[in-house]
């Protein structure tokens, strides 16, 4: 279960930021959608191109979701990537959900094994937090916690 996060509605003007900014510029990354639509656009959906990713998974596309709120004194976030295809999911939140990891922490769950810990940013702005995410999934995560190779 998790905690919700603590009021207000997302920053429309802030998704299309990330999209523009972010997003629609990776390359494996091949549609951003607004979630439920671009009028109401409570998340942003990232859609992977699953033979653009290395190592490929499957035919299913992976996605990654974010869901911003500003807010001060720390805005609240959750971006989360899930690869239907081998049922590998992991997340970057920044929420009340895990207090004694301290603000803002990474998640991750495959097969039979979970495992969270607290992480910190190297920037404080939006669109270079999502940035930071993106590298790290596709130069670390992935191969790290997805396919076992931790002796990196």
């Amino acid at each position: 279960m998790s905690v919700p996060h603590p009021g207000g509605d997302p920053n429309a003007n802030l998704y299309a930021q990330l999209k523009r900014d972010v997003l629609d510029r990776v390359p494996q990354i091949t549609a951003v959608e607004y979630v439920p639509d671009d009028i109401e656009a409570k998340q942003l959906r990232a859609i992977f191109d699953p033979a653009r990713l290395d190592p490929p998974t499957g035919s299913d596309s992976p996605e990654l979701t974010i869901k911003w709120y500003r807010q001060d004194p720390h805005d609240w976030f959750r971006i989360n990537y899930t690869d239907p295809n081998t049922g590998f999911h992991a997340g970057w939140h920044q929420d009340e959900d895990h207090p004694d990891l301290g603000r803002t922490h990474f998640q991750y769950s495959v097969d039979d094994e979970e495992d969270r810990w607290g992480i910190t940013f190297e920037h404080e702005t939006p669109s270079l937090i999502l940035w930071e995410i993106v590298e790290d999934l596709l130069e670390e995560i992935r191969s790290n916690y997805q396919f076992g190779n931790k002796d990196l």
